[in-house]
């Protein structure tokens, strides 16, 4: 009714893609849980707004760790690109946005 049949083998690739343990110094097979609001910058006032959405993560609200894995994983599951947000209003905002940048 409207969606595609789920491909073979759907649920080992929702739970493994984009979990290499080499990607990690700890080389934990599962991802660990990034906690860290902001992470370390390489030199002061290096990492300006644009520069924000790319490694290595500034801010959490800009990106982290998890939210990577997951717009990976989601992504790779349905077929397109993937954007997750920290939270409601970042969703609309980019949704709003999203017009202007076509």
């Amino acid at each position: 009714c409207g969606f595609l049949p789920p491909f073979k083998h759907f649920a080992t690739s929702a739970i493994h893609f984009a979990q290499e343990p080499e990607q990690w110094n700890s080389r934990a097979v599962v991802p660990p849980i990034t906690l860290s609001t902001s992470f370390k910058q390489e030199e002061f006032g290096k990492n300006e707004q644009e520069e924000c959405w790319k490694k290595p993560y500034v801010y959490t609200r800009f990106g982290n760790p998890n939210r990577h894995i997951l717009q990976e994983v989601v992504g790779t599951l349905d077929g397109v690109q993937c954007r997750g947000q920290s939270d409601d209003w970042a969703s609309l905002a980019a949704a709003d946005g999203a017009k202007y940048c076509e």
